[in-house]
């Protein structure tokens, strides 16, 4: 009699091990979105040393973005995923002599859409489980795993460009517009919430194919760069392999 309630057991639990395993390796899609902040670098409120590569001026160059996006999971380690984001492009300069004051304005409004590449450098380890009985803490389950992402993708943002010469009468405010190819970039952590769901901070940089992005022109392709803080789902797929929303 033993002998059948321990082999119920065993089979209950490899019956339970096998439903997990096959949950897990359902949930290969994740849903993600969440806001952030934008930083302009492009010729207006650029730094006077032109090989400065990066810069930022809390009150000149940020504005603000909202962004969502689809992760697939080829593997443990690396990842595919396509994003949109929608937001404000903005920079101030105010410049001025004995004689003139200029200030120079854009802010444009953006649509960006990227496809990424990417790669777990620590990847999520599974929870491990803790006897507090033998001294340990719930640190031993602590994971934040990191990855890098490089892709390709698209903008177009539509604004004003305003100059205006302070003391004078000379005020030019232009609507454009521009189109161009980006190359996202840059790091991410996640965290666990629960079984399915993470928080996640992301820092991405954007090189962009164009001078055009401020609407003035000097010879040096325009960047901007977002952090954002998003909220990651974890999806089931349906039986044709595609995510159930």
């Amino acid at each position: 009699m033993k002998l059948k309630y321990i082999l119920f057991l065993f089979l209950f639990c490899l019956s339970s091990l096998t439903l997990l395993g096959q949950k897990e390796s359902n949930l290969k899609y994740e849903f993600y979105f969440g806001l952030g902040g934008t930083n302009l670098m492009a010729d207006i409120a650029a730094p006077i040393d032109s090989n400065q590569m990066a810069w930022i001026k809390f009150f000149n160059t940020i504005g603000y973005m909202g962004n969502a996006g689809l992760r697939y999971k080829l593997n443990d380690r690396h990842y595919a995923t396509a994003n949109v984001s929608l937001g404000q492009l903005y920079a101030y300069e105010m410049t001025y002599d004995a004689v003139i004051k200029e200030n120079k304005e854009t802010e444009s409004f953006f649509s960006e859409f990227t496809a990424r590449y990417e790669f777990m450098v620590f990847k999520e380890k599974k929870k491990q489980t803790v006897y507090h009985n033998l001294g340990e803490t719930n640190l031993k389950n602590t994971n934040l795993p990191i990855y890098l992402f490089v892709g390709v993708g698209g903008i177009y943002n539509i604004g004003y460009y305003t100059k205006t010469i302070i003391g004078g009468t000379d005020v030019d405010k232009l609507l454009y517009s521009n189109l161009s190819i980006v190359i996202p970039y840059g790091i991410g952590f996640k965290t666990r919430v629960s079984s399915t769901s993470y928080l996640n901070l992301e820092f991405g940089l954007r090189y962009v194919f164009s001078d055009k992005i401020d609407y003035v022109e000097k010879g040096k392709f325009d960047q901007y760069q977002f952090i954002t803080f998003n909220y990651i789902k974890k999806l089931k797929m349906k039986e044709n392999g595609l995510p159930k929303f």
